[in-house]
């Protein structure tokens, strides 16, 4: 069925992309774990107390970290996708939305993939680019030749290759070339989007106050290793937690994740001199493009979470891109903390998390280092904090449930639910202690993860074609 070769891997047109959704919480279980956690908590701190008391400190500052995280999860039980009147939805259903997809060293196959899943859209586009910042490792003729030959007809598609020059100069060739958008959609080229992604990511710009709007990213080749499938835990947790306590709270998401994000054109077109001319110590900054076009839209109104606005992300499959790509990320992290505490409002549930979490990461390396010196002593007290803490972690991780995948059955989700220690033991002696390197090391920037190409190759078999070999764009577009 393939239409030809393309890099390493067969280019195919036609993939079964899985449902998901993301489910109403029951109240009741709600009430039920906040009796748990209160009493958890006073037994934690009063445990400590009593028998460590040469660690009151320590438990003073845990004790306020795990006020601030309660707090986090109790808002987050109350965020719901948004919905729109009929009214709203014909007004979503004129909106001029062009779509960026930036490439560098990806995937033929993936790409392949990301194509068809956005050209099957409830809700299509009306233009995509693809952009191709010089790509060194990878020949996209076959995608290329056949999507521009196949795309619907309603759809414009350009396909432009340039020299490198990073990801945000990228994604501003469409932004300072389309002046009749009136959404900028960024889309990774690994990031497959459920079949009702962008009709469900529009929706919430039916409010005039919200610029930014944060899809859900999940993991399409979730059960590849035991690396993706942590990774697949912390980011669920994350999102449905930190990221639905922050819109829940007045619109303050302060990372849009860039796999799949959309935003008003006109912020955009506003900011666009600073975007790609931001520099730190004279050098441009060509990292954390997500959180700072967030940051621009939290300057202009609201920023939020739309859970049912689905995508599927490409995760690192090796502990050596894990790692770089960690890295990367908490270097664009230590410049937007700055940035955050600087320009975001003092009165915003954004400014506050940002700067108690900075203190609670700046806590956490220094308790780190006082268990590590004083560790004789002090391996009972850490032995009890993380098995504790654990069991803390697997209340907050219930929130994971919230998202049902039609290509998971429930004991591949309470597998998940089983593997949250192992996550939180992970994010707490690896990923965190990493943060100080990414920071030290912020000066580096460009696409350190993909100068080599596309680090998922053991999972392109996995992206197998079905069904017949020629798209049906009539049904699509019905």
């Amino acid at each position: 069925m393939a239409a030809g070769q393309g890099g390493r891997g067969p280019v195919t047109h036609e993939y079964e992309i899985p449902r998901a959704t993301a489910a109403r919480p029951r109240l009741a279980l709600v009430y039920a774990g906040v009796g748990v956690v209160v009493a958890l908590a006073a037994a934690r701190h009063f445990y400590y107390i009593d028998k460590w008391p040469h660690y009151r400190l320590v438990t003073v500052i845990w004790a306020i970290a795990f006020a601030c995280t309660a707090l986090q999860w109790l808002v987050s039980w109350l965020e719901r996708p948004y919905t729109v009147t009929p009214r709203q939805q014909a007004r979503l259903d004129l909106m001029q939305v062009t779509v960026n997809i930036p490439v560098y060293n990806e995937e033929p196959v993936v790409l392949d993939r990301v194509l068809y899943a956005l050209f099957a859209q409830t809700r299509l586009p009306n233009r995509v680019d693809v952009v191709d910042d010089g790509s060194t490792q990878e020949d996209y003729s076959a995608v290329r030749d056949y999507w521009l030959a196949h795309h619907p007809p309603s759809v414009e598609l350009n396909w432009r290759r340039y020299p490198n020059v990073g990801k945000k100069r990228a994604q501003a060739r469409t932004f300072g070339s389309d002046a009749t958008a009136e959404v900028f959609v960024t889309l990774d080229s690994d990031t497959t989007l459920a079949r009702n992604a962008l009709e469900e990511g529009l929706k919430p710009f039916a409010d005039s106050t919200v610029h930014s709007v944060a899809g859900i990213e999940l993991a399409w080749n979730y059960g590849c290793s035991l690396l993706t499938r942590i990774k697949g835990v912390n980011a669920l947790i994350w999102q449905f937690t930190v990221c639905s306590a922050q819109s829940v709270a007045g619109g303050n998401v302060l990372v849009n994740r860039g796999t799949f994000a959309l935003y008003r054109a006109d912020m955009i077109r506003e900011t666009l001199a600073a975007y790609v001319g931001e520099t730190l110590f004279g050098r441009p900054v060509m990292l954390g493009d997500d959180t700072m076009l967030t940051l621009f839209a939290l300057n202009r109104g609201r920023a939020v979470q739309q859970p049912s606005a689905v995508c599927f992300a490409m995760y690192p499959e090796t502990l050596s891109h894990t790692l770089r790509q960690w890295t990367r990320w908490m270097r664009g992290t230590a410049l937007r903390t700055l940035w955050r505490l600087r320009y975001l409002s003092p009165a915003s549930w954004g400014w506050w998390y940002t700067a108690i979490t900075t203190w609670s990461y700046l806590a956490f390396v220094s308790v780190l280092a006082a268990v590590a010196v004083d560790w004789h002593e002090a391996r009972s007290f850490a032995a009890t904090a993380l098995s504790i803490s654990a069991a803390w972690m697997w209340l907050v991780a219930s929130r994971m449930f919230a998202v049902r995948r039609s290509d998971q059955r429930l004991i591949d989700r309470l597998e998940a639910f089983l593997l949250v220690p192992v996550a939180m033991v992970w994010l707490t002696l690896v990923l965190r202690p990493m943060r100080l390197w990414g920071t030290l090391t912020m000066r580096e920037q460009g696409w350190v993860t993909r100068r080599r190409g596309a680090e998922t190759r053991s999972s392109v078999a996995d992206v197998a074609a079905v069904g017949a070999e020629t798209p049906r764009w009539t049904s699509y577009e019905s």
